[in-house]
């Protein structure tokens, strides 16, 4: 008998005399369900006990006096502590230490920085909590813990751990991310990078100014509060193929309050490392918002990145076409004929967004001048039975007429199409609803900065597919290895 078939019965035999051992103190009744239940039930008193066990195995190991980081401790007090896992709560006494030779000191506990314990969670439900709390509710988030057969644990505890490990890894990202980046592979067929900053509301609690403090010791009143919508930054870095199509996207968000700034230095980042793996183009695609586009200007002129193209986003090109179609034509089927035309002209032609801004600067000017003159309107727009515009009307063509006008370089699809390279911000666009909108506008729903910040952080790193990697690192980055002084 070989020794691998030998050690395999004798792993089979073990396994037989633990599942006999096991069985007896189940349930010799009732349900398969009720059965599978009584089987989870008690695999979490066994992971409670083993875990306990551990901990307290580990506090044990530790003398009077430890070194962490060169640096001597001394046992100073102890306590019992509640640490909670996904098998339930533990009950560990644990030992504080105090710097040596330094009066009150700087404390720690050695048995949560051997065993990585942070917000007095184990690193498993620490995981569990940060990612339920980047994609649902708290609320919902216990609900599936409950399906899963977990132990879980009460509504302040799991904020407490979200938020805390939240705000952790939000601190530390910058620090984490070119090693997350190195560990990434490479994606076949990438011809192009596009990069793009866009804005997205979020309701927002706010203190209602000079409104009257509740009591003190007075529980069930609130400080007075006003919900305000505030405007989220919102950027993506993507990867596409030959046809322009995303390959894969890396998103980042920060609050109102936090402001843009740190997410554009976490952006360039993104893009000279993409860019020395794929040797590829840079194109910003966005909209036309003034302000993002100053953005990533000085984005390009601080960390010399070079942009190959600036790409006004062919949807919102074609909004504002669609809206000063609308308002020139003066009926529904001129309007419809007219955006037809043009918008296949924009897909052919890189001087369309040329012609078309003579066709309508030609019926502004004949408005302005010609018609009261008596002189007949421009043969484009006789044509189609137009002869002038009026009033509010002729505001809003010109609005439209000085957007094409300003962003004419930027709206020049033909020959990006026939290179296929991107042409919309659909990344973008898109990252402005899955980051934002999907978790942060549900009905009801308002935040407060110190839940938005740590949320929209661990949502756009677990959409751009870097959660896990990060908190890997996190709870390294935190855990210490300890010895005797």
């Amino acid at each position: 008998m070989s020794e691998a078939i030998r050690i395999e019965r004798h792993r089979t035999h073990v396994s037989d005399e633990l599942i006999a051992m096991v069985r007896g103190a189940l349930p010799k009744t009732g349900t398969f369900a009720e059965f599978e239940s009584s089987v989870h039930q008690l695999m979490r008193e066994i992971g409670r006990a083993l875990i306990g066990a551990e901990l307290r195995s580990i506090e044990a190991s530790f003398e009077d006096e430890v070194v962490v980081d060169d640096q001597r401790y001394r046992r100073c007090s102890e306590g019992t502590v509640r640490y909670h896992s996904l098998c339930g709560a533990v009950a560990v006494r644990r030992a504080l230490y105090r710097l040596v030779g330094v009066h009150n000191g700087p404390t720690i506990v050695p048995l949560e920085l051997a065993a990585g314990l942070r917000a007095r969670a184990t690193p498993a439900l620490a995981l569990s909590v940060i990612q339920g709390y980047a994609i649902m509710t708290l609320r919902d988030y216990e609900d599936v813990m409950a399906a899963a057969h977990c132990e879980v644990p009460s509504r302040s505890t799991i904020e407490r751990i979200a938020k805390g490990s939240g705000d952790a890894i939000d601190d530390d990202i910058e620090e984490m991310e070119p090693a997350i980046r190195a560990d990434e592979p490479l994606l076949d067929g990438v011809c192009s990078i596009s990069v793009g900053i866009d804005r997205a509301s979020v309701p927002m609690a706010e203190p209602i100014p000079n409104a009257e403090a509740p009591e003190p010791r007075v529980r069930r009143r609130p400080v007075p509060i006003t919900v305000e919508y505030r405007m989220a930054y919102v950027g993506t870095v993507s990867l596409h193929d030959t046809d322009g199509r995303v390959l894969a996207t890396k998103r980042f968000g920060a609050s109102a309050n936090e402001g843009p700034e740190r997410i554009v230095e976490r952006i360039a980042a993104e893009l000279k490392h993409q860019q020395s793996r794929y040797r590829v183009p840079i194109s910003v695609i966005q909209d036309g918002a003034p302000e993002l586009w100053r953005l990533m200007d000085d984005l390009a002129a601080r960390h010399g990145i070079a942009l190959a193209d600036r790409v006004i986003d062919r949807y919102h090109v074609d909004e504002h076409l669609a809206i000063a179609c609308e308002l020139a034509a003066g009926s529904d089927v001129v309007a419809t004929e007219l955006y037809d035309r043009w918008r296949y002209q924009l897909d052919h032609w890189d001087t369309a967004i040329d012609r078309i801004i003579r066709h309508l600067d030609a019926l502004v000017s004949h408005t302005q001048f010609g018609a009261a003159e008596g002189e007949p309107p421009p043969s484009f727009w006789l044509e189609r039975g137009v002869v002038e515009i009026r009033g509010d009307v002729f505001k809003d063509v010109v609005k439209h007429l000085e957007y094409f006008r300003r962003y004419r370089q930027e709206i020049r699809y033909a020959s990006r199409r026939r290179a296929g390279l991107p042409i919309g911000s659909g990344a973008t666009e898109g990252a402005c609803k899955s980051l934002v909108a999907v978790r942060f506008k549900r009905s009801g729903q308002r935040w407060f900065e110190s839940g938005v910040v740590p949320c929209l952080s661990l949502r756009a790193l677990h959409l751009s597919d870097r959660l896990r990697p990060a908190f890997d690192r996190y709870q390294t980055a935190y855990t210490a290895r300890i010895a005797a002084a």
